[in-house]
Parts: structure tokens; sequence; C-alpha cells
């Protein structure tokens, strides 16, 4: 063999030798770089919220559920899907209307709040201007309502609803306007108050399809409740909430727990103030119950039923939602109606509240509270306002009351706090 060939194989041998390290290397730093980008991605799904989870049912497969083509748009586009950032991107002003002045800019305590509700009203405000707590979750607030609930839409616009994260009026048309969305469910009653229980299944079922990745928690009510935004952040993104809500078998299900009328044993999330789910709840709730659980049941009583299929997934359904010293945070009633009962009854509303106080404490503990002790100065909602209520109770929480109203707001006499 010539001394030239063995040199030429040689050399090859040499080349080849170095390309395969070059290649072992890049291979090396290859594969670093996958291990990297997994390891980052695991991290990414453990901590972000906004990290794609895995839905086990697609839309249009649910149970007693119309399919997305139901869902006109307000061109008339079938399949619609609202923009959730519709109010927070562009954020309507807080107006006082001149049919609602008198209503809206009486002195404080001199309207329909009373001194009483009016000192409650006062200590929330300074908890929201003072409290430093993480309020760092993205919540997304879904309101039942139809084309006839518009006044009060408008005011939760011009209110809390901008401070939402994600917003949805879920209603019989979709119009731009008014941000209300067309969300037709299968209930034989239609829009009406008697089809409430498939109307909210139908917003649940919204919900999971289109924004479960988004959000952090869903709240859940209808279109006469005052929802304080911050205090609810607040409290979801508490020590208390996560804890529940990471222990395995638990799921954040937040309001007030009310006794059921008929099986006094039981209890129920009322519907009035809402109710909140985290994302993990309402993505279990979908995937189990929501389809399993009575799907063709008709009829007003969403939170009755909404409880009772909760309860299939763990029988201590709802986290504790009290503060730190037992007072409660989502309200039934109109603040006036918490801050002076049982020193003033009120009729049905306070009967079935004191009631429900009265089995808390019989099943669950929880002291039985009035008046100053039952009103959480970081309460997150109340209920059964007007229109005209809801931009009361907003100027009296975050706005100058003589900006607002001038003169009107200056009380005459000193109001007395009882």
């Amino acid at each position: 063999i010539s001394s030239f060939y063995l040199g030429s194989v040689l050399t090859g041998l040499t080349v080849r030798r170095e390309a395969e390290a070059e290649f072992d290397a890049q291979y090396l730093v290859m594969k670093q770089e996958i291990e990297h980008l997994i390891m980052e991605a695991k991290k990414k799904s453990e901590s972000d919220s906004s990290y794609a989870i895995a839905k086990h049912i697609l839309p249009g497969n649910h149970k007693n559920i119309p399919p997305p083509e139901s869902r006109i748009g307000p061109n008339g586009e079938k399949g619609y899907v609202h923009n959730p950032r519709f109010l927070k991107d562009h954020p309507k002003p807080f107006r006082i209307l001149e049919d609602q002045k008198q209503d809206v800019c009486l002195p404080p305590g001199k309207s329909l709040e009373l001194p009483e509700g009016y000192a409650a009203l006062r200590k929330i405000r300074t908890y929201i201007e003072t409290s430093h707590e993480d309020r760092d979750v993205k919540l997304f607030c879904g309101i039942y309502t139809y084309s006839g609930g518009v006044e009060k839409t408008t005011a939760i616009s011009e209110t809390w609803g901008k401070k939402c994260d994600g917003l949805l009026f879920a209603s019989d048309n979709s119009d731009l306007g008014t941000g209300h969305v067309h969300l037709p469910s299968n209930s034989r009653n239609g829009f009406g108050y008697k089809g409430m229980v498939q109307r909210t299944r139908t917003i649940l079922a919204y919900l999971y399809d289109n924004f479960l990745d988004d959000y952090d928690f869903f709240h859940i009510s209808g279109d006469d409740a005052y929802l304080i935004v911050e205090n609810l952040k607040e409290f979801l993104a508490s020590k208390k909430v996560k804890q529940w809500d990471d222990t395995p078998g638990n799921y954040a299900f937040a309001g007030f727990v009310y006794q059921h009328h008929k099986f006094k044993e039981q209890d129920y999330l009322a519907g009035g103030s809402g109710y909140t789910m985290s994302k993990k709840m309402l993505k279990a709730y979908v995937e189990g119950p929501l389809q399993t659980c009575d799907p063709m049941r008709e009829g007003p009583q969403e939170d009755i039923t909404t409880s009772e299929c909760a309860r299939l997934l763990n029988e201590r359904y709802f986290v504790d939602t009290r503060d730190s010293v037992g007072a409660h945070r989502y309200h039934q009633c109109p603040v006036q109606e918490h801050a002076t009962f049982p020193k003033i009854t009120w009729g049905l509303g306070t009967r079935i509240l004191d009631a429900a106080l009265k089995h808390q404490e019989r099943r669950y503990g929880f002291p039985v509270v009035y008046r100053d002790a039952y009103i959480s100065n970081s309460s997150v909602a109340f209920h059964r306002l007007s229109a005209a209520q809801m931009r009361r109770y907003d100027m009296l929480l975050y706005l100058d009351g003589y900006a607002e109203c001038g003169d009107m707001f200056i009380a005459k006499e000193t109001v007395e706090i009882v």
C-alpha cells in the first residue's frame, strides 16, 4: 500500500472523527436546550394561570346545551364568541342620570342606605383604600340578564363591571352598544325566570369552552348585584382560598350559605350576591356534574341546582367566605337591611337570612352575628339593587359626592350613626 493511500485514509478518518465530535457536541447542546425548554414549560404549567390546560369536552358536545352555532352575533353571525375585554379596554365613565339624581345625590345616610348602611359602606371604603393585601388574580364576571335589563347593565358598565378582567352580559340578543351577548339555552321557558337553571348551565359551558384558560376565577350573578371587585379579588388571592383549592379533592366554590327551604338540613350557595368558582372548580364541574347531574331540570332556582350538583364533587362543597373575625362578605340584601336587622325586620329577605345564619351555626359552627358584626369591612357583594342604587354605592365607596352632585350632597344636619 502506497504511503499516499495510507495518508489519504488517515486524513479521512481524522476528518470523520472531527465531524462526529462536532455532531456529538451539537447534539449535546441541542439536548440541553430541549431539556431546558421542557423544564420551563413544566414550570409555566405549574405557575402560570394562562397556560393552556387540557379540556375533555369539545364545544357542541355538552349534555342538553345548544350547539355553538345557535349563538347569533350582532351582525347575524352564527357561533358568536364575544370579546370579554370589551369594557376593560373601553371603560364607560361614571354618570348620574337626571331622573336618578334624587336617589343618588342625597346626603350620606339620607337615602335608602340609612345612617347604619352608610356607616358600613364608609368602613368598606376605608378598607379598600388602605388594604395592601394581594389582589393579583384574573376575574371573569358572568351576569345573566335580558334585553329589558339594559338600565341595570348600563349601570354595571359605568360602575363595577369595568373592574372585572373579563365580562359577560348573557342575554337574549347580541348588541355591541349594550355589551349584551345572545346566549340561548334549551329551556322550554326561554329567557324567562323559570328558565334560569338551563340558562346558568349554558353560561358555565360557554365560559368553559371559550375562556377557561384565560382567567383564574369566574363569578356568576344576576344584573341586580353590586360587586366590590377589589375586595373579591383580594379574598380569592388569599392563602385561605389558595390552600383550599390546592388540596386534592377540594374545589374553590364561594358564596353565602342558605338553608334549603324544603330540606332543612341541606344548604346551597345563594345566587343573589352571586357565587364564585375557581378555574379548577369550573373545569371539574363542567366535565362532571354539568353533564350528569339532572341535565334536563327546569326551574328558576339555579343556585340550588348548581350547589346540589357541586356536592357531587365534594360533600363539603364550599369554601368559608367569612373574614378573620367571622363577619360575612357575600350579602343577599341591600346594605341597610343587613346593617339594621334584627332591630328592623324587613320581611321575607331578612327572615330567610336569619334562618340561614342559624343553620350555619348548627351545621358548621359559624357563630350568628348581626349588624356591625355581620358586615365585613372586606365585603364583596350586595344584592337587590336598582340602577340608581348601584350608582349611589359607587359614589359612596369611591368618589367625591360633592364633586359629583354639588350642594345636594351636603347634609343640612349631621348624620346620626346608630
